[in-house]
């Protein structure tokens, strides 16, 4: 079965146009990476939907982790270098067999060697749920007892020299 696009399912739910579609691809094809990463780093979507519309296409469930509490012995089943370095929140052991599954939080599921170290370092069965980066690193630093790094904020890539992103404003029109 062929999954929709990303870019096409963020279209269609609103979260973005064709124009910052277009932006988002020509930026991704000349910095590389992904076209989520693009779209948010460029400001032109917001992480949250991103992440929505991955879960959509790849049919995991999203979680919000806004205030969500953790009990530290379901935290505790994945090392907490593990869980600091691979950017993944185990956040309830389900008891549905011996080996879990456990529902681990992550913000990149297709970091498939992640995912097996966690499963093997916890010994339990994995069940994917997507949360957003920048909540996965509060809630992870939260609760492992970290202090937050504070993020280097920067504004969004200026897009004045791309033509696809100009303004509409910017035109005039003169009879």
């Amino acid at each position: 079965m062929r999954r929709t696009p990303l870019g096409q399912l963020l279209v269609e739910s609103g979260s973005i146009d064709g124009r910052q579609l277009r932006a988002g691809l020509d930026w991704q094809k000349r910095r590389g990476g992904r076209l989520g990463n693009a779209l948010v780093h460029l400001g032109m979507a917001r992480e949250g939907d991103v992440m929505r519309a991955l879960g959509s296409q790849l049919g995991i469930p999203t979680v919000d982790l806004i205030g969500r509490d953790v009990p530290s012995e379901v935290v505790g089943l994945v090392p907490a270098r593990i869980v600091a370095a691979r950017q993944v929140l185990p956040l309830q052991l389900l008891s549905e067999s011996r080996r879990g599954p456990l529902v681990v939080a992550t913000a990149d599921p297709l970091d498939l060697s992640a995912m097996d170290e966690v499963a093997f370092a916890s010994g339990k069965q994995l069940r994917i749920a997507l949360a957003t980066r920048s909540q996965l690193q509060v809630s992870i630093a939260h609760h492992l007892g970290l202090r937050h790094p504070e993020a280097l904020e920067l504004g969004p890539e200026p897009t004045t020299e791309m033509d696809l992103v100009r303004p509409l404003s910017e035109r005039r029109f003169v009879n």
